[in-house]
């Protein structure tokens, strides 16, 4: 079913499969060629937020624009080109780093720095199940203080309690008088469809499971749908 279009909408875009292609290497994974105009568009309408996994700064190289944004699964928050601030505690900070010193030599294992955080792919091992395993193994004795959160092919450390649903909340909680428009691909994005309930247009882009209650199947879909807005 086709999402609609919210009269008066709050919108949260995900970056990776839902503006940009996810490639092999992320600082390769520029928007749709449409996306920058879009953007400009929409945030001089509406209240807009890009949500990321990313570290912000590393998306300030692909997007030009000093657009509100939310890094890191709700961890960093700020505007790209501007100041940002992280929610993190100095307890799951020292737990990050402790296990950023000890991951597994694999083949195909490639280790994403992210600022206070890091990522570990796994997209490029010719055995993809058997480098799974050898990161789940790694993370058998994670402190409670993280959470484990496996993604396309990725792997990364969150801070227990922290995620894009909590962020958006926030967000949402200081625009009660409009409807939040969430669109996003990734299996962390539930987080914020779950918390952002029925009331919002929640739209899962791409295949898989989801708790959206939209879905459009491609990039350039979602950009037939944000031009509506504009």
């Amino acid at each position: 079913m086709q999402p609609p279009v919210a009269d008066q909408p709050l919108l949260f875009l995900d970056y990776d499969g839902t503006l940009a292609p996810i490639v092999d290497d992320p600082m390769e994974a520029f928007p749709h060629p449409d996306v920058p105009e879009l953007l400009r568009q929409l945030d001089a309408r509406y209240p807009m937020w890009i949500i990321t996994g990313r570290f912000l700064d590393d998306v300030e190289q692909l997007v030009d624009g000093p657009y509100r944004a939310i890094g890191l699964h709700g961890i960093q928050r700020g505007r790209l080109g501007g100041e940002k601030e992280n929610v993190i505690s100095e307890e799951a900070r020292r737990a990050i780093d402790a296990l950023r010193e000890t991951v597994p030599e694999h083949d195909g294992l490639r280790v994403e720095p992210k600022g206070p955080m890091f990522a570990v792919h796994y997209r490029l091992a010719d055995d993809k199940q058997a480098a799974r395993t050898a990161i789940a193994e790694w993370l058998s004795d994670v402190p409670d203080v993280l959470d484990p959160i496996w993604g396309k092919d990725v792997v990364e450390l969150r801070p227990h309690g922290v995620s894009k649903g909590t962020a958006v909340r926030d967000v949402a909680a200081r625009h009660p008088d409009r409807t939040p428009v969430y669109l996003g691909d990734d299996v962390t994005d539930e987080d914020a469809f779950r918390a952002l309930g029925d009331e919002a247009i929640t739209v899962k882009v791409g295949e898989g499971e989801t708790v959206a209650r939209y879905r459009l199947p491609t990039i350039e879909d979602v950009v037939e749908y944000l031009a509506r807005y504009t």
